[in-house]
């Protein structure tokens, strides 16, 4: 690996640290991550060159003696990243005001068919495997229904959304050297990074619903986000988080056992949520939202 990093990027390494699919090294004080890459690379360009031009702050993508972005090692391609940032604190939400750039464009929601494909593929891996995994199977159904419901919401969704610069995957606890890897990123609506850092922070014990409901008053959205927003919430990634890692034998019961306990307040926070948003726009009727007791 060294021979590789000098011959393409004229760069003398001494040591090195393997991670995964990663290798990481520090040259000069910085870190500097060499790394497996199956996206599609001429996508990256495109959004890394949108996010020098804007000046956003990010990790530089290296380019090699090619002048090209990846590098094949070992027959695979890879992706050198200069870690000019090195900020370790957890993203807070206004990072994520001040990082998400509206780029006056508009697209179609793509989420629905994606989501009616995912429920279509977990139900029949159940209906195969279930009996193996009792936790999982007692589950199942609730959270099925939540992404229905979700599903549902989207309809409601007239086909024309801003489109922002956002994160792949947005979580409570990702630091500030995380959030500006421009691998992460892609284009989508704010609506995204919201969700995922209410869901995430408030399974994890992170985020109250309090602070919660503090950061969702101080923001204003179109009404379409708002259904997004909500669609998004509604949508348990965080319990398909810890299914697939079960599927893959990879213990996570205690996470598991943690999602479901919270469902309950998380249904609430749902609640309150849901009648905060009825206040700021109107908004489609959700009959279990309505019925229930706290």
């Amino acid at each position: 690996m060294k021979n590789v990093i000098n011959y393409y990027y004229n760069l003398l390494i001494e040591d090195y640290k393997k991670k995964d699919s990663k290798y990481i090294f520090i040259l000069n004080n910085i870190e500097y991550e060499f790394f497996l890459y199956n996206g599609d690379i001429n996508r990256l360009m495109e959004i890394y060159t949108d996010l020098i031009s804007r000046n956003l702050y990010c990790h530089e993508i290296i380019l090699n003696k090619d002048n090209s972005m990846v590098t094949l090692y070992e027959n695979k391609p890879y992706i050198l990243l200069k870690k000019n940032i090195n900020v370790n604190r957890q993203i807070l939400f206004d990072d994520i005001f001040k990082y998400d750039i509206y780029l006056s464009k508009r697209s179609k929601v793509l989420w629905q068919q994606l989501w009616i494909e995912k429920v279509d593929y977990y139900e029949y891996q159940m209906n195969q495997i279930g009996v193996k995994y009792k936790l999982l199977k007692d589950s199942f159904n609730y959270y099925i229904g939540l992404c229905e419901n979700a599903i549902g919401l989207l309809n409601y969704v007239d086909n024309d959304i801003k489109i922002y610069i956002t994160h792949n995957r947005i979580y409570f606890d990702e630091s500030i050297n995380d959030f500006c890897n421009p691998v992460n990123i892609v284009e989508d609506n704010i609506t995204r990074d919201i969700s995922g850092y209410i869901k995430f922070g408030f399974i994890s014990d992170n985020l109250n619903e309090t602070e919660i409901l503090n950061y969702l008053y101080r923001i204003n959205l179109e009404r379409n986000e708002y259904i997004l927003l909500f669609a998004r919430l509604l949508y348990p990634s965080y319990y398909f988080d810890v299914y697939d890692k079960i599927i893959q034998d990879i213990d996570s019961y205690s996470e598991l056992r943690n999602v479901i306990k919270k469902s309950d307040s998380y249904e609430t926070l749902l609640r309150k949520i849901y009648l905060f948003i009825k206040t700021r726009c109107e908004f489609p009727r959700i009959d279990w939202l309505e019925s229930r007791q706290y």
